[in-house]
């Protein structure tokens, strides 16, 4: 048997299966605070123990029911990326234009750190919600809407 066509997975991957094994495609069966917690594969579920990322602290992004790319690693799986159909639209993407970084997401695009939080929806609103929120200009500051509210 060619070594370097996976043909299975083991039920039990361990350390020593690693390093001869390829690449798999499964699904996500669970999920555990928005991140997936198991994969199942040919009737197999397996524990998914990390994700690889281009990007340190960026994760794969995959959902409940989603198809994504494993290889078997100690205690579990590993989850490579999400695998999307061709011509299927991107859920999210990231770039630079211009020397800027553009985020684009079909739904909303939120920054959060703790109890702050940046919300910039596809209606063209954006929302700022914070403890305190501090504005500063060295030069002008300038206020531009049909109406301006304070308090």
């Amino acid at each position: 048997m060619n070594k370097n066509v996976l043909t299975y997975l083991p039920p039990q991957p361990s350390e020593a299966d690693a390093p001869d094994t390829l690449l798999s495609v499964a699904v996500v069966t669970e999920m555990h605070d928005n991140m997936p917690a198991s994969v199942t594969l040919n009737g197999l579920s397996y524990n998914v123990v990390g994700f690889l990322s281009l990007m340190p602290g960026i994760v794969s992004g995959a959902r409940l029911g989603d198809k994504v790319l494993i290889s078997p690693v100690q205690d579990g799986v590993l989850i490579h990326g999400v695998v999307m159909p061709t011509g299927t639209p991107a859920r999210a993407s990231f770039g630079f234009v211009e020397g800027k970084l553009v985020i684009e997401a079909q739904g909303a695009v939120v920054l959060k750190s703790g109890s702050a939080t940046v919300e910039l929806s596809e209606a063209g609103e954006i929302r700022i919600d914070g403890k305190n929120v501090r504005t500063k200009a060295k030069k002008t500051l300038t206020l531009q809407g049909g109406q301006v509210s304070l308090n």
